[in-house]
């Protein structure tokens, strides 16, 4: 046989094989692909908020099968029957940044079964709570009564509705700390959650201080663009806390004034800080 026809005969021996390999007799997908359909548009918290609460995906497991993220409002396929455990963790832009998106370590995730069929729709509203392990160095901050942030947080209370505010006049910028301090773990996942909505830009960062030098270190962490909505605002703090390392801690929001304006208002709610 010549050698142009072996090698024509080698190749169509090698493609018939690789049909027959992924032909669906030997590879079935599961239901016979056909899936049902879960939906999940909005998820709630055990958290206070303001507005909403900042959970922004949710990340699936079906039956131990990783189905991966989805951005709420989604409705994903899931190929499966019969009993289906769902176990859904809670999604957040770490920081604020959008592309930086994170299952947030200290929600327990929602878990529920299911008796499904093929091609029918279903539906889950998740509801996430903080997991037993995790710990807060302070009562969260709701301005429900005087606020813990000295006299340049104002609290403000309308309809029933409480929060703080700072407000920076035309000639400078206004910083509201905590009166309190507190100690944090350097060796831990720390976070920052707050509400906030602004006319001015500000900043939000802590107080490092240490007992041996008796010194204080301000650390500013996030700088926040004016926002006309209640915005939740999950912040990771460990790399920073890690960094200080002091033996005291105490928090701080700054209101700007832009060059040229009037200034403006920045206004917060339901502050705390968690960690495991």
């Amino acid at each position: 046989m010549p050698d142009y026809l072996r090698m024509k005969f080698f190749i169509t021996l090698f493609l018939f094989a690789a049909v027959v390999s992924l032909s669906p007799s030997c590879n079935k997908m599961p239901n016979g692909g056909v899936p049902f359909y879960m939906r999940m548009d909005s998820a709630a918290t055990s958290s206070p908020s303001a507005g909403e609460n900042g959970i922004k995906d949710v990340w699936v497991e079906a039956n131990s099968t990783n189905l991966g993220a989805y951005e709420m409002p989604c409705n994903y396929p899931v190929l499966a029957s019969g009993n289906v455990r769902f176990v859904v963790s809670a999604g957040i832009y770490e920081s604020g940044q959008s592309n930086t998106r994170v299952i947030y370590p200290f929600y327990q995730p929602d878990t529920f079964s299911i008796n499904a069929l093929n091609a029918t729709q279903y539906n889950h509203h998740p509801v996430f709570t903080y997991k037993t392990g995790a710990k807060f160095p302070f009562v969260t901050e709701t301005f429900s009564v005087a606020s813990g942030f000295g006299t340049n947080m104002q609290r403000i209370d309308t309809l029933g509705i409480s929060f703080g505010r700072i407000t920076a006049i035309a000639d400078s910028n206004v910083e509201a700390a905590q009166l309190n301090t507190y100690a944090l773990p350097f060796d831990r996942d720390v976070w920052l959650e707050f509400d906030y909505k602004c006319e001015v830009p500000f900043y939000t960062g802590f107080y490092g201080s240490f007992v041996s030098g008796a010194s204080v270190v301000r650390f500013p962490v996030l700088f926040l663009t004016p926002r006309s909505t209640w915005t939740k605002m999950y912040l990771k703090l460990a790399d920073q806390i890690n960094a200080v390392r002091a033996d005291k801690y105490n928090l701080f929001f700054e209101a700007l004034r832009p060059y040229g304006s009037s200034g403006g208002s920045v206004c917060i709610d339901n502050v705390k800080l968690v960690y495991l």
